[in-house]
């Protein structure tokens, strides 16, 4: 197959559901090739619904998947599922965020307190949240940051009347 570079301007992500925009995984820069492939047509189908779903692309969304795919070769014991924020990294059998798990882990890289604060957690599946951060640091210290940054006042003025204070006299 013959890959040359493509001379388009990248489009932006339409939002996703919801009016939240796909986190785009392509480091800022990088160049997109237009590559031609034979796909079965119940598979092509199958992207084509994908894509309507997420009003995106089938070229975005086959690449997306794409590369879930490969992160999970690369870092066994993730998956990848749909969160409010978009699609997010997370560990098998847990229906837990990597970032969740590493919350903590990012800034210390303590292995003990991680294994004290998620005892029900196996090492395997400890071990592939490491992997994973290890591989992709950048975008797990992104959403640490991201979810430490929600605030009870930044909610609140987001998604005024989700949080409610209830006082007790």
């Amino acid at each position: 197959m013959a890959q040359t570079p493509s001379r388009r301007r990248s489009r932006s992500r339409r939002p996703a559901a919801g009016g939240k925009r796909a986190p785009a995984r392509r480091a800022p820069g990088e160049p997109t090739v237009s590559t031609t492939i034979r796909l079965r047509g119940s598979l092509r189908r199958q992207l084509e619904e994908w894509a309507a779903r997420r009003r995106r692309s089938v070229a975005e969304v086959t690449q997306d998947l794409l590369e879930e795919a490969l992160r999970m070769l690369q870092c066994p014991g993730t998956y990848f599922a749909d969160e409010p924020s978009g699609r997010v990294a997370k560990i098998g059998g847990t229906g837990l965020a990597v970032w969740e798990v590493l919350r903590d882990f990012v800034t210390d890289e303590d292995g003990a307190r991680l294994r004290a604060a998620f005892p029900q957690l196996s090492q395997a599946q400890l071990t592939a949240a490491v992997v994973y951060y290890r591989r992709y640091p950048e975008e797990v210290r992104g959403q640490v940051e991201a979810n430490a940054g929600l605030t009870r006042d930044v909610i609140e003025k987001q998604y005024s009347g989700l949080v409610r204070s209830i006082t007790v006299a």
